[in-house]
């Protein structure tokens, strides 16, 4: 066979392959879209497949950014709570009964996890108090992390509310109420720089939390002696299931709190301690702190009933022990949707003693709420519109105050 031949095998090779690619028939315009259509579904299918894996998913109303670290994943949100008070003083926590516009919450928070079991979440409040101020700044409300590998066992260290209080713990946007009970305010230890072991058992069916912090405060990174605030919580959920037509749920929660304390700022404030002997005249408290408390919470389709008991026992260092006292404080708090999931009405009742030692209930402080809630878009859109009848030891007269709120959650 001479050299020429594997060329001319070559040549006669391809030109029997395009004559066979031309006589075949081509597909139809129709068969390209169906398999191009095909082919993009099964790439959209394996793009969600990889984004659930790695944590990408963002639930509805948050917005997914792509993170500065190695997190997989980082959201960004927050809430602004506009406010208006008219009326009268109201309970300890209204510093006069001037009418006013204000922001009660103002808050940017960002949150994500990694693929190594730990997530995180920071909180800013550029706006978030009672209190009038001539000026506002921002400060870190949440800012932890957390092990979350199990969920019987999850570990949290940094600034985050303490297990204490049902009320307390319920988040400030989705509370019925535009403010809580006064007995929540003064007898929780609210925000606290510490550590937790927490989780679900029982296919979420009973939860527990068990926190130990510096006791001092929130964003106070000292601790005024070299012993730590105890706080924990246990909750469960009695009996769910179906009455008639209606969902149904019943829980039950307990908390405990103990702390010493030796030099604890701002808490007269925060517990009543300038009614007390022995330990409040110079706005700082040094003693014993022990609490606890029992809730629980009934759902019944549109309706929701809530009961909390909050008791505490003080006993300042510098008085002698039958000084101690007890302050305590309970509320009742009724809701009902009266338009499905748009128009709701409230009903509560609270109470809050600073000290049960004083006869007469001198220092009881009583307040009836009726209220509705406009829910535009759930809470994410929500105004508010509470109705305080208050009575205040040494006014005869109950203090009459409303209190709107346009909330947006974003």
């Amino acid at each position: 066979m001479s050299a020429a031949s594997p060329r001319l095998l070559a040549a006669a090779v391809a030109v029997f392959a395009t004559a066979a690619a031309a006589a075949a028939p081509s597909p139809s315009l129709e068969e390209r879209l169906l398999r191009l259509e095909s082919e993009v579904g099964s790439l959209r299918q394996e793009n969600q497949q990889l984004r659930a894996e790695l944590g990408l998913e963002g639930r509805a109303g948050q917005t997914i950014v792509r993170p500065a670290g190695r997190a997989p994943t980082i959201s960004v949100g927050g809430l602004v709570q506009a406010q208006a008070d008219f009326g009268d003083k109201g309970d300890a926590r209204f510093a006069t009964g001037n009418d006013r516009f204000y922001l009660r919450r103002a808050r940017l928070n960002a949150q994500g996890r990694f693929l190594e079991e730990f997530d995180f979440r920071v909180e800013l409040d550029l706006a978030g108090s009672l209190a009038e101020a001539t000026g506002t700044r921002a400060q870190l409300t949440d800012g932890f992390i957390n092990w979350n590998r199990y969920e019987f066992a999850n570990i949290k260290v940094g600034q985050f509310k303490t297990p204490f209080g049902y009320e307390q713990l319920y988040a400030d946007p989705r509370l019925f109420v535009v403010e809580r009970s006064l007995a929540n305010d003064r007898l929780t230890a609210g925000r606290q720089l510490g550590v937790q072991l927490g989780g679900d058992l029982s296919n979420k069916q009973f939860s527990y939390a068990l926190g130990l912090f510096n006791g001092t405060g929130v964003n106070t990174t000292a601790n005024d002696n070299d012993r730590f605030l105890w706080a924990g919580r246990v909750s469960a959920t009695a009996w769910q299931g179906r009455i008639g037509e209606q969902d149904a749920k019943w829980t039950l929660g307990a908390n405990a709190l103990t702390a010493s304390d030796s030099n604890l700022p701002a808490q007269p404030a925060e517990f009543g301690f300038d009614l007390v002997p022995g330990g409040a005249r110079d706005n700082a408290f040094a003693g014993r702190r022990r609490a606890g408390g029992l809730d629980t919470q009934l759902h019944l389709g549109p309706f929701d009933l809530w009961f909390e008991y909050l008791r505490a026992r003080l006993q300042p260092s510098s008085a002698i022990p039958s000084r101690r006292f007890d302050a305590d404080g309970w509320y009742a708090q009724a809701t009902c949707f009266v338009v499905p999931q748009i128009l709701q009405t409230i009903l509560k009742y609270d109470t809050f003693d600073p000290n049960l030692a004083l006869s007469h209930n001198r220092t009881r402080t009583r307040t009836w709420t009726l209220g509705a809630n406009w829910l535009i878009k759930a809470d994410d859109i929500k105004l508010q519109f509470n109705y305080l009848l208050t009575d205040l030891e040494g006014v005869p007269a109950k203090n009459k105050k409303l209190i709107m709120r346009l909330q947006t959650i974003f």
